[in-house]
């Protein structure tokens, strides 16, 4: 003989979640959830800060140091370049202006020390370095060769300070290029102006942004003595 199969009791069901039960995990688990994605968020943007801050203290660093390295010595000619250059003879510094800086200085090639002109500038978002070897044939500095040093840089500003510490500014009366034959004129230090250069400031920001980020920015500063003058 078949028995029917008991019934359960009374206003529940066999078995499973009411539908109350299913809203109330169903929201507990939103809220969950929702708190766990904002913590992601939350790291990574402070891991993607991180990273920035970390790549734009060293392109600035790369950058500064280089440029402070080979400003200190401006003024060394090992080939004395300066005593037969037509323009602006016995003067080191070629071209100044705020964001832009041409000098004389050395490089070692196979144990050779040759008289270069260095300049260094912001094209765009990239510190570069420029290089011109001098010509004893031509009495002129040329085949240059240009490298970036550093990216994302958003501000290289210079000033300059003669002996009695007075900041020197373009009197308006020299306009030019830096260096000589670039693009486009700036205002520059006169050739007087220039001469009369013992120490220069030197300003060099990075600047990096992405997306869902705030920007990061890092800024070094110094303060370079020419050992030459």
């Amino acid at each position: 003989m078949s028995r029917a199969p008991a019934e359960p009791p009374s206003g529940r069901p066999a078995g499973g979640f009411s539908l109350l039960e299913v809203l109330v995990a169903g929201a507990l688990f939103s809220v969950v959830m929702a708190g766990a994605y904002l913590l992601y968020i939350t790291m990574l943007g402070t891991w993607t800060r991180g990273e920035m801050k970390s790549d734009l203290q060293q392109n600035a660093r790369v950058g500064l140091d280089r440029l402070v390295q080979e400003l200190r010595m401006a003024g060394y000619d090992p080939e004395n370049a300066l005593a037969q250059v037509t323009a602006q003879p016995f003067n080191a510094i070629r071209a100044a202006a705020a964001g832009c800086l041409s000098f004389v200085t050395y490089r070692t090639h196979s144990g050779i020390e040759k008289s270069v002109r260095v300049t260094y500038r912001v094209a765009g978002t990239t510190l570069q370095r420029r290089e011109d070897d001098w010509d004893p044939a031509g009495k002129i500095f040329s085949a240059s060769t240009t490298q970036p040093l550093a990216e994302a840089v958003s501000q290289l500003a210079f000033t300059y300070y003669d002996g009695f510490n007075r900041i020197l500014t373009p009197s308006g009366a020299a306009v030019g290029a830096c260096p000589a034959g670039a693009l486009p004129s700036i205002p520059l230090l006169d050739a007087t102006q220039a001469g009369q250069i013992r120490r220069v400031g030197v300003i060099l920001r990075t600047l990096e942004s992405r997306a869902r980020v705030a920007p990061e920015s890092y800024t070094l500063t110094s303060h370079v003595y020419l050992r030459n003058r």
